[in-house]
């Protein structure tokens, strides 16, 4: 938009007519990846009046999405392609990433690297063996990033599987994504947006293994911690427990990120995915709202944009 209004105050000055504002702005939003009015600041979304559809709930958060999941169809979107902090949402990509690269039965013995890393763990100790398969359960139920240390490392290291995450990004068309990390602890410079993580869920949610992970509400994660006992793990995402139909995906939380959210939830033969970034408080509460809406909405809004595929 800064641009807009840079190049309208040019044509100002050059004593052309602001008519053509309009066109200009249609181009700017046509530049943005998923087209449709996906590159407008603020909330978007096209109102319809008659259908019991109200406006999109009102947040804090500085973006959102809410799409159909199935086809794409983008309902409604608040800054969908503005670059935030991921958190634990990016956790996503790294199972986007590496999910299909290694095999779930194979071993892992930790390191010190794992029990050294800060923020949630699942508990992975030096010179303990884990099964793959139990080390994506601690990723993305428990959000352990010492569980996404162990899968960089099994994958060539933390640096390796950030230049591996960047292009799996980008095939997805997730270009405004930066990783450079795989647990989305705050890192300088690394980035994504409510569109994209949107984009790689809805990638991810085609790998069957991913599915059945992110849709398991509890598991019990052996060998954890300094007492080496089996500790049973609970999903973060406790809209699993609340909100009929949802079947995935991850939460994330950091001091710069603050709140953020991938869900997916199905009902009535609708599936609706949601994002959304740098919310300071009610990540629950928001979901909720962005779900309720987008069932609400879903066939009878137009679409602001899609989700390319």
């Amino acid at each position: 938009m800064r641009k807009v209004r840079h190049l309208l105050a040019l044509i100002v000055v050059a004593g052309m007519s602001t008519s053509v504002l309009p066109a200009i702005a249609e181009a700017n939003s046509a530049t943005s990846i998923g087209g449709g009015r996906l590159g407008e600041t603020g909330v978007i979304v096209n109102s319809v009046e008659g259908d019991g559809v109200s406006a999109p709930p009102e947040t804090s958060a500085l973006s959102y999405l809410i799409a159909d999941f199935e086809t794409g169809e983008v309902l409604a979107a608040k800054n969908p392609h503005k670059k935030l902090p991921p958190a634990s949402t990016l956790k996503t990509l790294t199972a986007l990433t590496l999910i299909s690269r290694i095999n779930m039965d194979k071993s892992y013995t930790g390191t010190w690297r794992e029990a050294s890393t800060i923020g949630n763990k699942v508990g992975i100790w030096k010179n303990r063996k884990y099964k793959v398969r139990d080390i994506w359960y601690g990723l993305m139920l428990q959000s352990g990033n010492d569980a996404g240390v162990a899968l960089a490392n099994i994958s060539g290291g933390i640096k390796k599987t950030s230049q591996l995450m960047r292009a799996k990004a980008k095939s997805v068309k997730a270009y405004d994504t930066i990783p450079k990390s795989p647990h989305g602890l705050d890192t300088p410079g690394q980035v994504s947006t409510a569109y994209d993580l949107a984009l790689i869920a809805r990638a991810a949610m085609k790998d069957k293994n991913f599915r059945k992970i992110v849709a398991t509400k509890t598991y019990t994660f052996p060998n954890s911690g300094p007492r080496n006992v089996d500790r049973k793990i609970r999903n973060l995402n406790k809209l699993m427990f609340t909100y009929p139909g949802v079947i995935g995906v991850k939460t994330g939380y950091t001091t710069k990120g603050r709140n953020t959210y991938i869900g997916i939830a199905k009902q009535d033969g609708r599936t609706i995915i949601i994002t959304f970034m740098h919310l300071r408080y009610g990540r629950d509460e928001l979901a909720k709202k962005l779900f309720d809406w987008g069932f609400t909405a879903v066939g009878k809004v137009d679409p602001v944009g899609e989700l390319v595929s």
